[in-house]
This record gives C-alpha cells, structure tokens and sequence, in this order.
C-alpha cells in the first residue's frame, strides 16, 4: 500500500473540501475529521489494513470554514499476491441530511409515528431500556405479527434463529452503550419465507443529553443480497445508501444538455422506466403553478456567481397517468476550473404521501377549530338562555309576591264594595260609585291574575277540556272582539283530543292572544286559530317529550324584530304605548302553558306576522258537558256555624261580613293554633274556612287536624299566595280576592256534596 498517498474523486474532494487539483495525503485527509472521532477511525483504519479486511466507519468531518458533516466511508483492500494490503478502495457516502434528518425525527415522535404508519419501510421506536414501543403498519404487514406482538422483544420472535442471537447482543451492546445501531439479519414474512434486511436505528437524546432510545428503520435488501456478486463494491454500497433512502438520483449534463433518469426518478413523473426522456421531461412535467420557482432554484444552483444549493419541493404532473405527485429535490452544480457549471446532479424523493398526511392535518386543524367555534357559539347561546330563564325567574318571583300583596290588599275592597252594592247603599249617585268602583277592583283582580299566570302560580283547576269546542264557540265572540277589518278563520281538527287544561284561563289567553294579533293589523288582516295533536318525540327547548295538543294563533300583521321577539313574554313589556296595554297578555299565556306542563312559542318576521303556538298536554280523561258561558244556577239562604280563620285582619272581617249576609254565624280566629283552642274549648263548627300559608300552622295542616276528630268537616281554602304547593286536590280551594256571589257558590257546592 502506497503510504501517505490519498485518491479522491471530485464528489470526495468536495466532501472533505478540498480542491479539484490539490495532492493529497493521509495527514491532509485525517485531519479533516473531527477530533472525538479521529482515533477510533484512524485505530479502525489502520487495523483493516494491517489485517487486509474491509472497513466501515462513520465519523465527522469539519470543513475549513467550520461546518461540520457526517460521512460514512465503505472501502474494501485490494491485496497483493503475498496478501499484503497495497491500497484501500472505497466510497464516501455524505450522509449529513440524513442525520440532519434524524435529529429532526426525534423532536417530535408523535408525528413520527403518525407518518410512520404511513410509511413503505418498517419503521420502529424503543425507550432507554430497548423496550420496543411502537411498530409501525409496515412491519405487521411484512411479518405478518399479530397486532402489538412485535413489542417489548417480540420483534425478535421473527427473526430467523440462526441471526436471533446476533441481532440480540448487537441490538442490546448498542442500547447500553448509547450509540447508533446497524445490523443485517433475515427476517421472516408473512408467507413464512425469510429474507435478508437491514436494521439502522439513530439513538435519540433530548436537549439535556439524556438518552431517549431509538428510532430505526428495517430495509428488505433481500433482491440485492441476491445480486450483490453482479455488482462492484463501488455500485452496491452506492446503490445501497439510495436503497435505505429510497432516492432517486439525477444528473444534467450542461454542455450536451442530456439527462439522466433512473427509474425511480421517471415513475415520479409518471414515466414508464423503459421510455427515453430529455430535459424538456422535466421542465413540461413540473405542475405550472410550480415551475417558475423551480426553474429560478435551478438557475441559481448552476449560476457560477451564486453555486446556490438546489432543494425545492414541487409538484409534478405525470406524462403518462397523469397523477399529481409531490417532489423534494436537492443538489448542487458542478464546475470547471474555469468555473464554468458543466454538469447538475442531485437527488430526489417521492414525498406524495407525506403532503397528503399534512393536508389531511390540516383539514382536522379546520375542522377542530370550526367545531370549537360551533360549540363556542353553542355556549354563548346557552349561557344566554340561562340568563333569560333565571331573570324570568327572578320576575315570576316577585311578580308572584307582588300579586299575593294585591290579593290579600284586594280581598276587603271587593268584599266591602260588593257588599255596598248588594245592600243598595246610598242613592243613585252613590251606587254609581259603588260601581265604578267595584268595576276597577274587577280589572285589578285581573291585573292580578294575569301576573300569577306569568308567574306559574296561579291556582289552576286543570281539567280535560274539549279544545276543538272551546275554540268554535269562541269564535264569534273574537271576531267582535277584533273587529270588521280582521278576518276569523278557525281551523280545527275533527278528531282532536281534550288537553289537559283550566277553561276559563285558556279562555281568556285566547281571547288576549286574539286581542294583541288585532293591535297588530291596524290595517285589517287574517287571524287563523288552529288546533291540531302533535308529538314530541326528543326534548327540544322547554317541551318535553310526550303528546300535545298545539293550539295556534297566527296573524298576517306587523310581525316583531328580534330585539322585540327576544323580550315578548316579559311581564309589563309593551309595543303599544302607555295607556293602550299592560303588557301581561303573552307572559300570562306563556305562564299558564308552562304550569300546564306544556310550552309557549313564537315565530315571527316583520311585515309577514306572527304565529304563537300553545302547547298543551293531551288529557287521558274525557271531557265533561259543562259549555262555555254556561253559569251555575241560583243559590238559596244559608246557615250553620263556620270557623274563619285568616291572619289578616282586615280579610277576615270582610269575609265575615260577606258569610253573615249570606246568613251563617261566624266564629273568627287568627291562626291555625287559636282555632285549634277553640275547638277544644267546645266550638263545633259546621264549616271551616281557612287561608293557607299562615304563620304556624298551615290552612291544609288545621283542616287534617280538625277532620280527625270530625271526619266530615267541609272545608275550604281561601288563598291569596301565589304558591298552591301542598294543598291536596280534595280540598276546595277559592282564589283571594273573591265577591260574595263567588263565595256563594263555593259554599253551595260544598255543602251540597255532604
């Protein structure tokens, strides 16, 4: 072997940075390598000389301006017939991007994996302790291994026997050691036959210095193994770096303008391997919209003043198939001493698959934040219904308060003026008073109602009502209530059954819906009452599942805003100006849908009208024969001995007088206790009239107590509260404020069932 002497081609030279012409020597070309790399490699070097053996060695180099590179140098002796070793003969493979490459793989293992499932080669990952972790498709495929049995050391199961124990120490000296990994072995595939592949894992560390494993990868080189004596050293270990990359290498020719393709390089331009091209195959199969930037990239690269490094990712369109493929390519010109470009020569890889995955990475992107977007809005809209429902709730408490004050404040007006009235107190001027004045106590009362409606405490008496009847007979009192300009047209089905539903106030939501669609038509219009059965099959907004009877009035009116529809049912709110409505129609009806256990909905546009919809629960009994406007019959005089009992003074005394008229002998006391005590104390009385929520003991509590000892005892409850909980539906309740006329009835009806 010629000592010192050093032969390199240009590609070397250009590696290890040293001119085209410059002689060289073993001195010149250790020097280049780094110095933590320099003994081993010169150990490892001098040691296959001496012993005439191959060498394979990786090692840094750094170049005079201080870039560092990775080199792999593959040589095998060349011996002389007394088996001295006269020159070594190899390659040196620059393999920098690729460990560039590897670094990058390590900083995000999860997308590694992701692709590597993606991947035509069998890619794997361990953790410090060489426990596999993950494998990807590929190698399932291959082996054929049940899912997940290739982990931990399962891998090694596929292994041919004779490479297992091989494979094994060099896999576990290199995870002990830290180092990077390289071994061939036989690896058997899914149709049981072995082939030969290569093992190459690059351990991983993170910024610390610790170490993280391997990521590897496993090559079938079976075909080649196959051919390898075909092939010079040179061709094989060259073919063999392209191979574990699947790289597809080309070179222009600037001064004959000739060009050279492997196949793998025309079936990325959709070139049969066996076609002939020239350079226009390659400036007429790049995609258009990426040609101008390709071609600038390559101009710079051959351009003498830049020597720029080509590396562009372009599409290609193929000449044959005309499949669109994504292309990255890298290289770099080649120049005289003249400085002239005379050839272009570089690399390039299928990266189709991998845009595909970015693309596919995206659209999840567009789509995740689309999704938070839809649920960010849903939220709002959410959070937005909570602050309508609990500031509704807020109202219908106070307004529920509010109406039980005017009850108990109303209570004694009425009482008194009906009294008057029924007396025939004063003159005629006086009793025109009297009248007037028990006419603004009636509206009060209503007033009162109304707000207990909305408040979804107003005493109900649901009942199975026949809406198809109900709405017929009330016909020909809306139209007159709405006028000549307002057509009536009804619309109710035939076979429709009874809902669950109080008649009087159904009656008189219908007649305030009927009232507030005439306000909206000042220019005449259609009103269309209708009632059909629908279901509700999911819950949706404030219905719940179950069968209803849907009962709708709609007008061809002004219509509402959004601003207006969001505010609707609001106690007070009006659109009609002061003095020309109180605002309760609609949060009455919306009230006493929901108490029924049913819905209010609207549906409006301005200029086309408004539709509002009640949705009532079917009833499961049959309706009775009582009409609408049908009135109970005339009452005689009374007696008996009745037991008043309410906590408000001035109540008590006014129902007092009305029950002497009506000609009983009362007996007041103002709590449940009191009463109680006087019963004890000997009173029988032959009725019991009581408020409900009393300090103390309540109304339903005193009727119990005293029904102890006389089972029989009729009882009724008059309330003013707006709350009706716990009082049983065997006890006759009769709403505060009440006329003697009123409390007339109640006691009628209640004596009469003794």
């Amino acid at each position: 072997m010629d000592s010192g002497v050093v032969r390199l081609d240009l590609r070397s030279r250009e590696i290890f940075g040293f001119s085209a012409v410059e002689d060289l020597t073993d001195q010149a070309v250790f020097g280049r390598i780094h110095e933590e790399d320099l003994p081993s490699v010169y150990a490892e070097s001098m040691a296959a000389v001496s012993a005439g053996k191959p060498l394979n060695v990786h090692y840094r180099i750094v170049l005079p301006d201080g870039v560092i590179r990775q080199v792999d140098s593959l040589s095998e002796p060349v011996l002389s017939p007394k088996g001295r070793t006269v020159l070594m003969s190899g390659v040196f493979v620059d393999i920098t991007d690729q460990k560039n490459a590897e670094v990058a793989l390590r900083e995000s293992e999860a997308r590694f994996r992701t692709m590597a499932d993606r991947a035509p080669v069998m890619m794997w990952v361990t953790d410090p302790d060489g426990f596999c972790t993950h494998l990807n498709a590929r190698w399932y495929e291959f082996t054929g291994q049940a899912p997940g049995a290739g982990e931990g050391y399962g891998w090694l199961d596929a292994v041919h026997p004779e490479d297992r124990p091989s494979a094994e120490r060099a896999f576990v000296s290199a995870n002990t050691e830290q180092r990077d990994y390289r071994i061939e072995f036989r690896l058997r595939a899914a149709d049981g036959v072995y082939r030969w592949t290569i093992d190459t894992a690059a351990a991983r560390f993170d910024e610390a210095g610790q170490y993280l494993g391997y990521v590897g990868s496993i090559i079938d080189i079976n075909d080649r193994r196959e051919h390898e004596s075909k092939l010079t050293l040179k061709e094989e270990q060259l073919r063999l770096a392209i191979d574990i990359g699947e790289i597809g290498e080309w070179d222009v020719d600037q001064l004959t303008g000739s060009m050279f393709w492997p196949p793998r390089v025309k079936a990325m331009f959709g070139i049969s391997a066996d076609v002939p091209v020239t350079l226009d195959d390659y400036y007429n199969g790049v995609h258009p919209d990426d040609q101008e930037a390709t071609r600038k990239a390559y101009e710079a690269a051959s351009n003498p003043n830049l020597r720029a490094f080509y590396d562009v990712e372009y599409r290609t369109v193929g000449k044959e198939d005309g499949i669109i493929r994504w292309v990255a390519a890298k290289g770099r010109g080649l120049f005289n001493a003249d400085g002239d470009c005379t050839r272009v020569i570089g690399t390039a890889i299928d990266i189709t698959e991998r845009k595909r995955i970015e693309e596919q990475l995206r659209e999840l992107n567009e789509t995740l934040e689309t999704r938070v977007a839809e649920r960010t809005a849903e939220l709002q809209q959410a959070e937005d219904a909570l602050r309508q429902s609990q500031k509704m709730e807020a109202m219908g408490s106070l307004t529920g308060g509010v109406a039980h004050d005017f009850n108990n404040l109303l209570t004694p007006i009425v009482g008194a003026l009906d009294l008057l009235q029924r007396k025939g107190v004063g003159g005629e001027r006086e009793q025109r008073l009297i009248a007037g004045a028990i006419q603004s106590a009636d509206r009060a009362r209503t007033l009162v109602q109304r707000l207990l409606a909305f408040a979804r405490r107003q005493p109900l008496q649901p009942v199975a009502v026949d809406i198809a009847g109900l709405v017929k007979g009330m016909a020909e009192l809306l139209a007159s209530t709405t006028g000549p300009r307002v057509h009536v047209v009804v619309d109710v089905a035939d076979d429709l059954p009874p809902a669950n539903a109080d008649r009087n106030q159904l009656e008189m939501a219908l007649l305030n819906l009927g009232v507030n669609a005439r306000d909206a038509m000042p220019d005449g219009g259609t009103l269309r009452i209708s009632a059909t059965r629908d279901s509700v099959r999911a819950p949706r907004s404030t219905l719940k599942r179950g069968h209803y009877v849907r009962l709708s009035v709609a007008d061809t009116g002004l219509g509402m805003d959004d601003a207006t529809l969001a505010r609707a049912v609001e106690p007070f709110f009006s659109t009609k100006g002061i003095g020309k409505g109180t605002g309760l129609g609609l949060s009455m009806a919306h009230g006493l849908a929901a108490q029924l256990g049913g819905s209010l909905t609207i549906q409006s546009r301005q200029g086309v009208g408004t539709n509002i919809e009640l949705w009532l629960p079917i009833s499961a009994v049959v309706p009775d024969g009582r009409t609408y406007g049908q009135s109970p019959a005339a009452l005689g005089r009374a007696s008996g001995v009745v037991l008043l009992v309410d906590d408000e003074e001035v109540v008590r005394a006014s129902t007092a007088d009305m029950l002497e008229e009506l000609g009983y002998e009362v007996r007041q006391a103002v709590s449940g206790e009191e009463a109680m005590e006087r019963v004890a104390e000997g009173l029988a009385p032959d009725l019991l009239i009581t408020d409900h929520l009393m300090p103390g003991m309540t109304g339903v509590e005193l009727a119990h107590a005293l029904r102890e000892t006389k089972p029989n005892l009729p009882v009724l409850i008059v309330s003013g509260y707006a709350e009706t909980e716990g009082i049983v539906p065997d006890l006759p309740r009769l709403t505060k404020p009440f006329r003697s006329a009123e409390l007339e009835e109640s006691l009628a009806t209640l004596t009469g069932s003794r």
